[in-house]
């Protein structure tokens, strides 16, 4: 039996897949642990949860939960990557973070002897942090894609632009974006005798913009006030304009501390919206003004299990409460037994708030390419799966070879 053997076992689970936790990289740098494949057979499950900081970083919550003899034993640490940080530096981050939480373990085994520690000590006082930004962040893209073939093209473009400020008192957030989208099909045109006479083009777009704000203001621990706003062009929808201002209010069951690993939120909002149309609606309306309500309950809980995601939100108008729509969401992936696990994700929604459809309606072309929204008392989506794997109960070993195809497609000689 080698000094290895004796190693503490750990499992990693990074359920939010974020670049700071690249296990790969864990299994070559940290190498006085043995990493297993299945959380049951480890001395000490690793949960790693995220959340995105106001400045645009990411913060990383490490959670070490022993497990067997460590039982009882649980550490939260702590990692901030900066915004725009490079995966490498992320993954670095954390995983000096993860080494310091684990050599309180590894130290109980025979290699105990074998660890050493160094400090790298400051030269000086740390000083105040002096932000000539105040906080805010800015963010700018454009992007566009196209593809196609002979008789098939397809073109998108988009761009955004957002500012926000977050400190421990208020949360601040805006944003803006452009969106456009088109496809072009040549379908053959034939005779009477079934003889191909030439082509037709049909052609589809859409295009929309708009913009949301947030402003929330933290009070104490549990409470969140403020306001939300937002604007929007779209032809889908066949709205020309709609803008909504409303205030709100939030409150979590559990400290907003702990929202990495455990989140109940009931969010109330009522507000205003005005609506101009580009045709007349089902109810003859060209522009409308009214007053709305919604309120949402989320919950978020990530566990060594597992995790679940469950949300419900019911909506209405004011002046009439059988213009309303409920939906409700829920996501879960549950680690059943040694390497068996079950995922399953969807939502479904009852709306009788549809208040935009044009009189005129949608033609076939129009259904078919998918230009306008079309009247529905309801929508849902489903996935759900299952996993399983078997095998050795070590998982140490890292080997990059052949590892990438450098993006290029497969190529098949016959």
């Amino acid at each position: 039996m080698s000094v290895r053997d004796s190693a503490i076992k750990v499992f990693v689970d990074c359920p939010d897949f974020s670049n700071g936790c690249d296990i790969d990289f864990f299994r070559a740098e940290i190498t006085f642990v043995n990493y297993t494949q299945n959380p049951q057979d480890a001395d000490v499950h690793i949960l790693i949860t995220t959340q995105q900081t106001g400045g645009g970083g990411t913060a990383y919550t490490i959670t070490l939960i022993g497990q067997h003899h460590f039982a009882g034993k649980a550490d939260t640490l702590h990692y901030n990557a900066p915004p725009a940080a490079a995966a490498d530096d992320a993954r670095r981050g954390v995983k000096g973070v993860l080494e310091l939480g684990l050599v309180g373990y590894a130290a109980t085994t025979p290699l105990g002897d074998r660890l050493h520690v160094s400090y790298d000590a400051p030269h000086g006082a740390a000083a105040v942090v002096h932000d000539p930004w105040d906080y805010w962040v800015f963010q700018a893209s454009v992007n566009g894609n196209l593809s196609g073939q002979q008789s098939v093209h397809f073109g998108s473009a988009f761009g955004n632009f957002s500012a926000n400020r977050t400190t421990e008192q208020w949360k601040l957030n805006f944003s803006t974006y452009y969106n456009y989208n088109e496809s072009d099909y040549k379908l053959p045109v034939y005779d009477t005798l079934g003889n191909q006479t030439g082509t037709q083009t049909l052609c589809s777009f859409s295009r929309g913009f708009g913009g949301n704000a947030l402003i929330v203001k933290s009070v104490g621990r549990h409470w969140g006030v403020g306001a939300v706003g937002s604007l929007s062009n779209s032809t889908f929808s066949n709205q020309h304009l709609w803008v909504r201002a409303a205030p709100a209010v939030e409150y979590d069951i559990f400290p907003y501390s702990q929202s990495t690993r455990q989140l109940l939120t009931p969010h109330y909002e009522i507000g205003a919206s005005r609506y101009r149309y580009y045709e007349p609606t089902l109810y003859g309306k060209t522009a409308q003004t009214l007053f709305d309500q919604s309120l949402t309950l989320a919950a978020t809980v990530k566990q060594p299990w597992g995790s679940v995601n469950a949300s419900v939100q019911g909506a209405n108008y004011l002046y009439d409460f059988h213009k309303n729509h409920f939906t409700f969401f829920g996501g879960t992936s549950l680690n059943l037994y040694r390497g068996l696990s079950f995922q399953l994700s969807g939502n479904v929604s009852l709306q009788h708030d549809q208040l935009s459809i044009p009189l005129a309606g949608a033609t076939a072309q129009e259904i078919i390419l998918q230009q306008h929204q079309l009247a529905s008392s309801f929508s849902y989506f489903m996935f759900f799966g299952f996993s399983f794997n078997f095998g050795s109960i070590f998982n140490n070993i890292v080997n990059y070879h052949f590892g990438s195809s450098g993006g290029g497609g497969m190529i098949m000689m016959m």
